[in-house]
């Protein structure tokens, strides 16, 4: 590395805490954009450096689009993808062979019942008592989605 990839803020972040007198001080006045300026230019060089065709509209365009907020109907997209994703992965996590024996095992009735009974008093149980109540929601409609899905789906045939 040469003195010439070393970055006025790299050196700035080293010398504050040895010598804070030496580092100058900006005015809060136009702080932002000339900061924000300076960490696109560093990003761009760094992608540069790796091999990556990145210019400052790349950059500038990525953080435009993560700085927005999600619509209520984007997050639920968004979770369902990821459901979906997870389902995926477990899916080709399993062998054909495991698949088989799954389809070609019959529950019985009962046993749906029992499960079915089960799951409704844990997570009524973990809704009403744990206090993390996002969590909770999120992990039983995961659980839904990926475990207890299958099962409704045998009692209906």
């Amino acid at each position: 590395m040469t003195w010439k990839e070393v970055t006025v803020r790299c050196l700035c972040a080293a010398w504050r805490p040895l010598w804070p007198e030496c580092v100058l001080q900006r005015d809060f006045e136009g702080f932002e954009e000339l900061e924000e300026e300076a960490v696109v230019h560093e990003i761009v060089a760094l992608g540069n450096s790796m091999g990556l065709e990145v210019d400052d509209d790349d950059v500038e365009e990525l953080v435009e689009e993560h700085s927005k907020e999600l619509s209520t109907e984007e997050q639920l997209e968004l979770h369902k993808e990821e459901n979906e994703t997870l389902k995926r992965s477990l899916t080709s996590e399993e062998s054909g062979e495991e698949e088989d024996k799954e389809e070609s095992r019959i529950i019985p009735a009962k046993d749906l019942k029992d499960a079915f009974f089960c799951w409704s008093k844990l997570s009524k149980l973990a809704e009403d008592y744990h206090p993390d109540v996002g969590s909770v929601q999120k992990a039983i409609s995961v659980f839904n989605d990926n475990v207890m899905n299958y099962f409704w789906k045998v009692q209906k045939t």
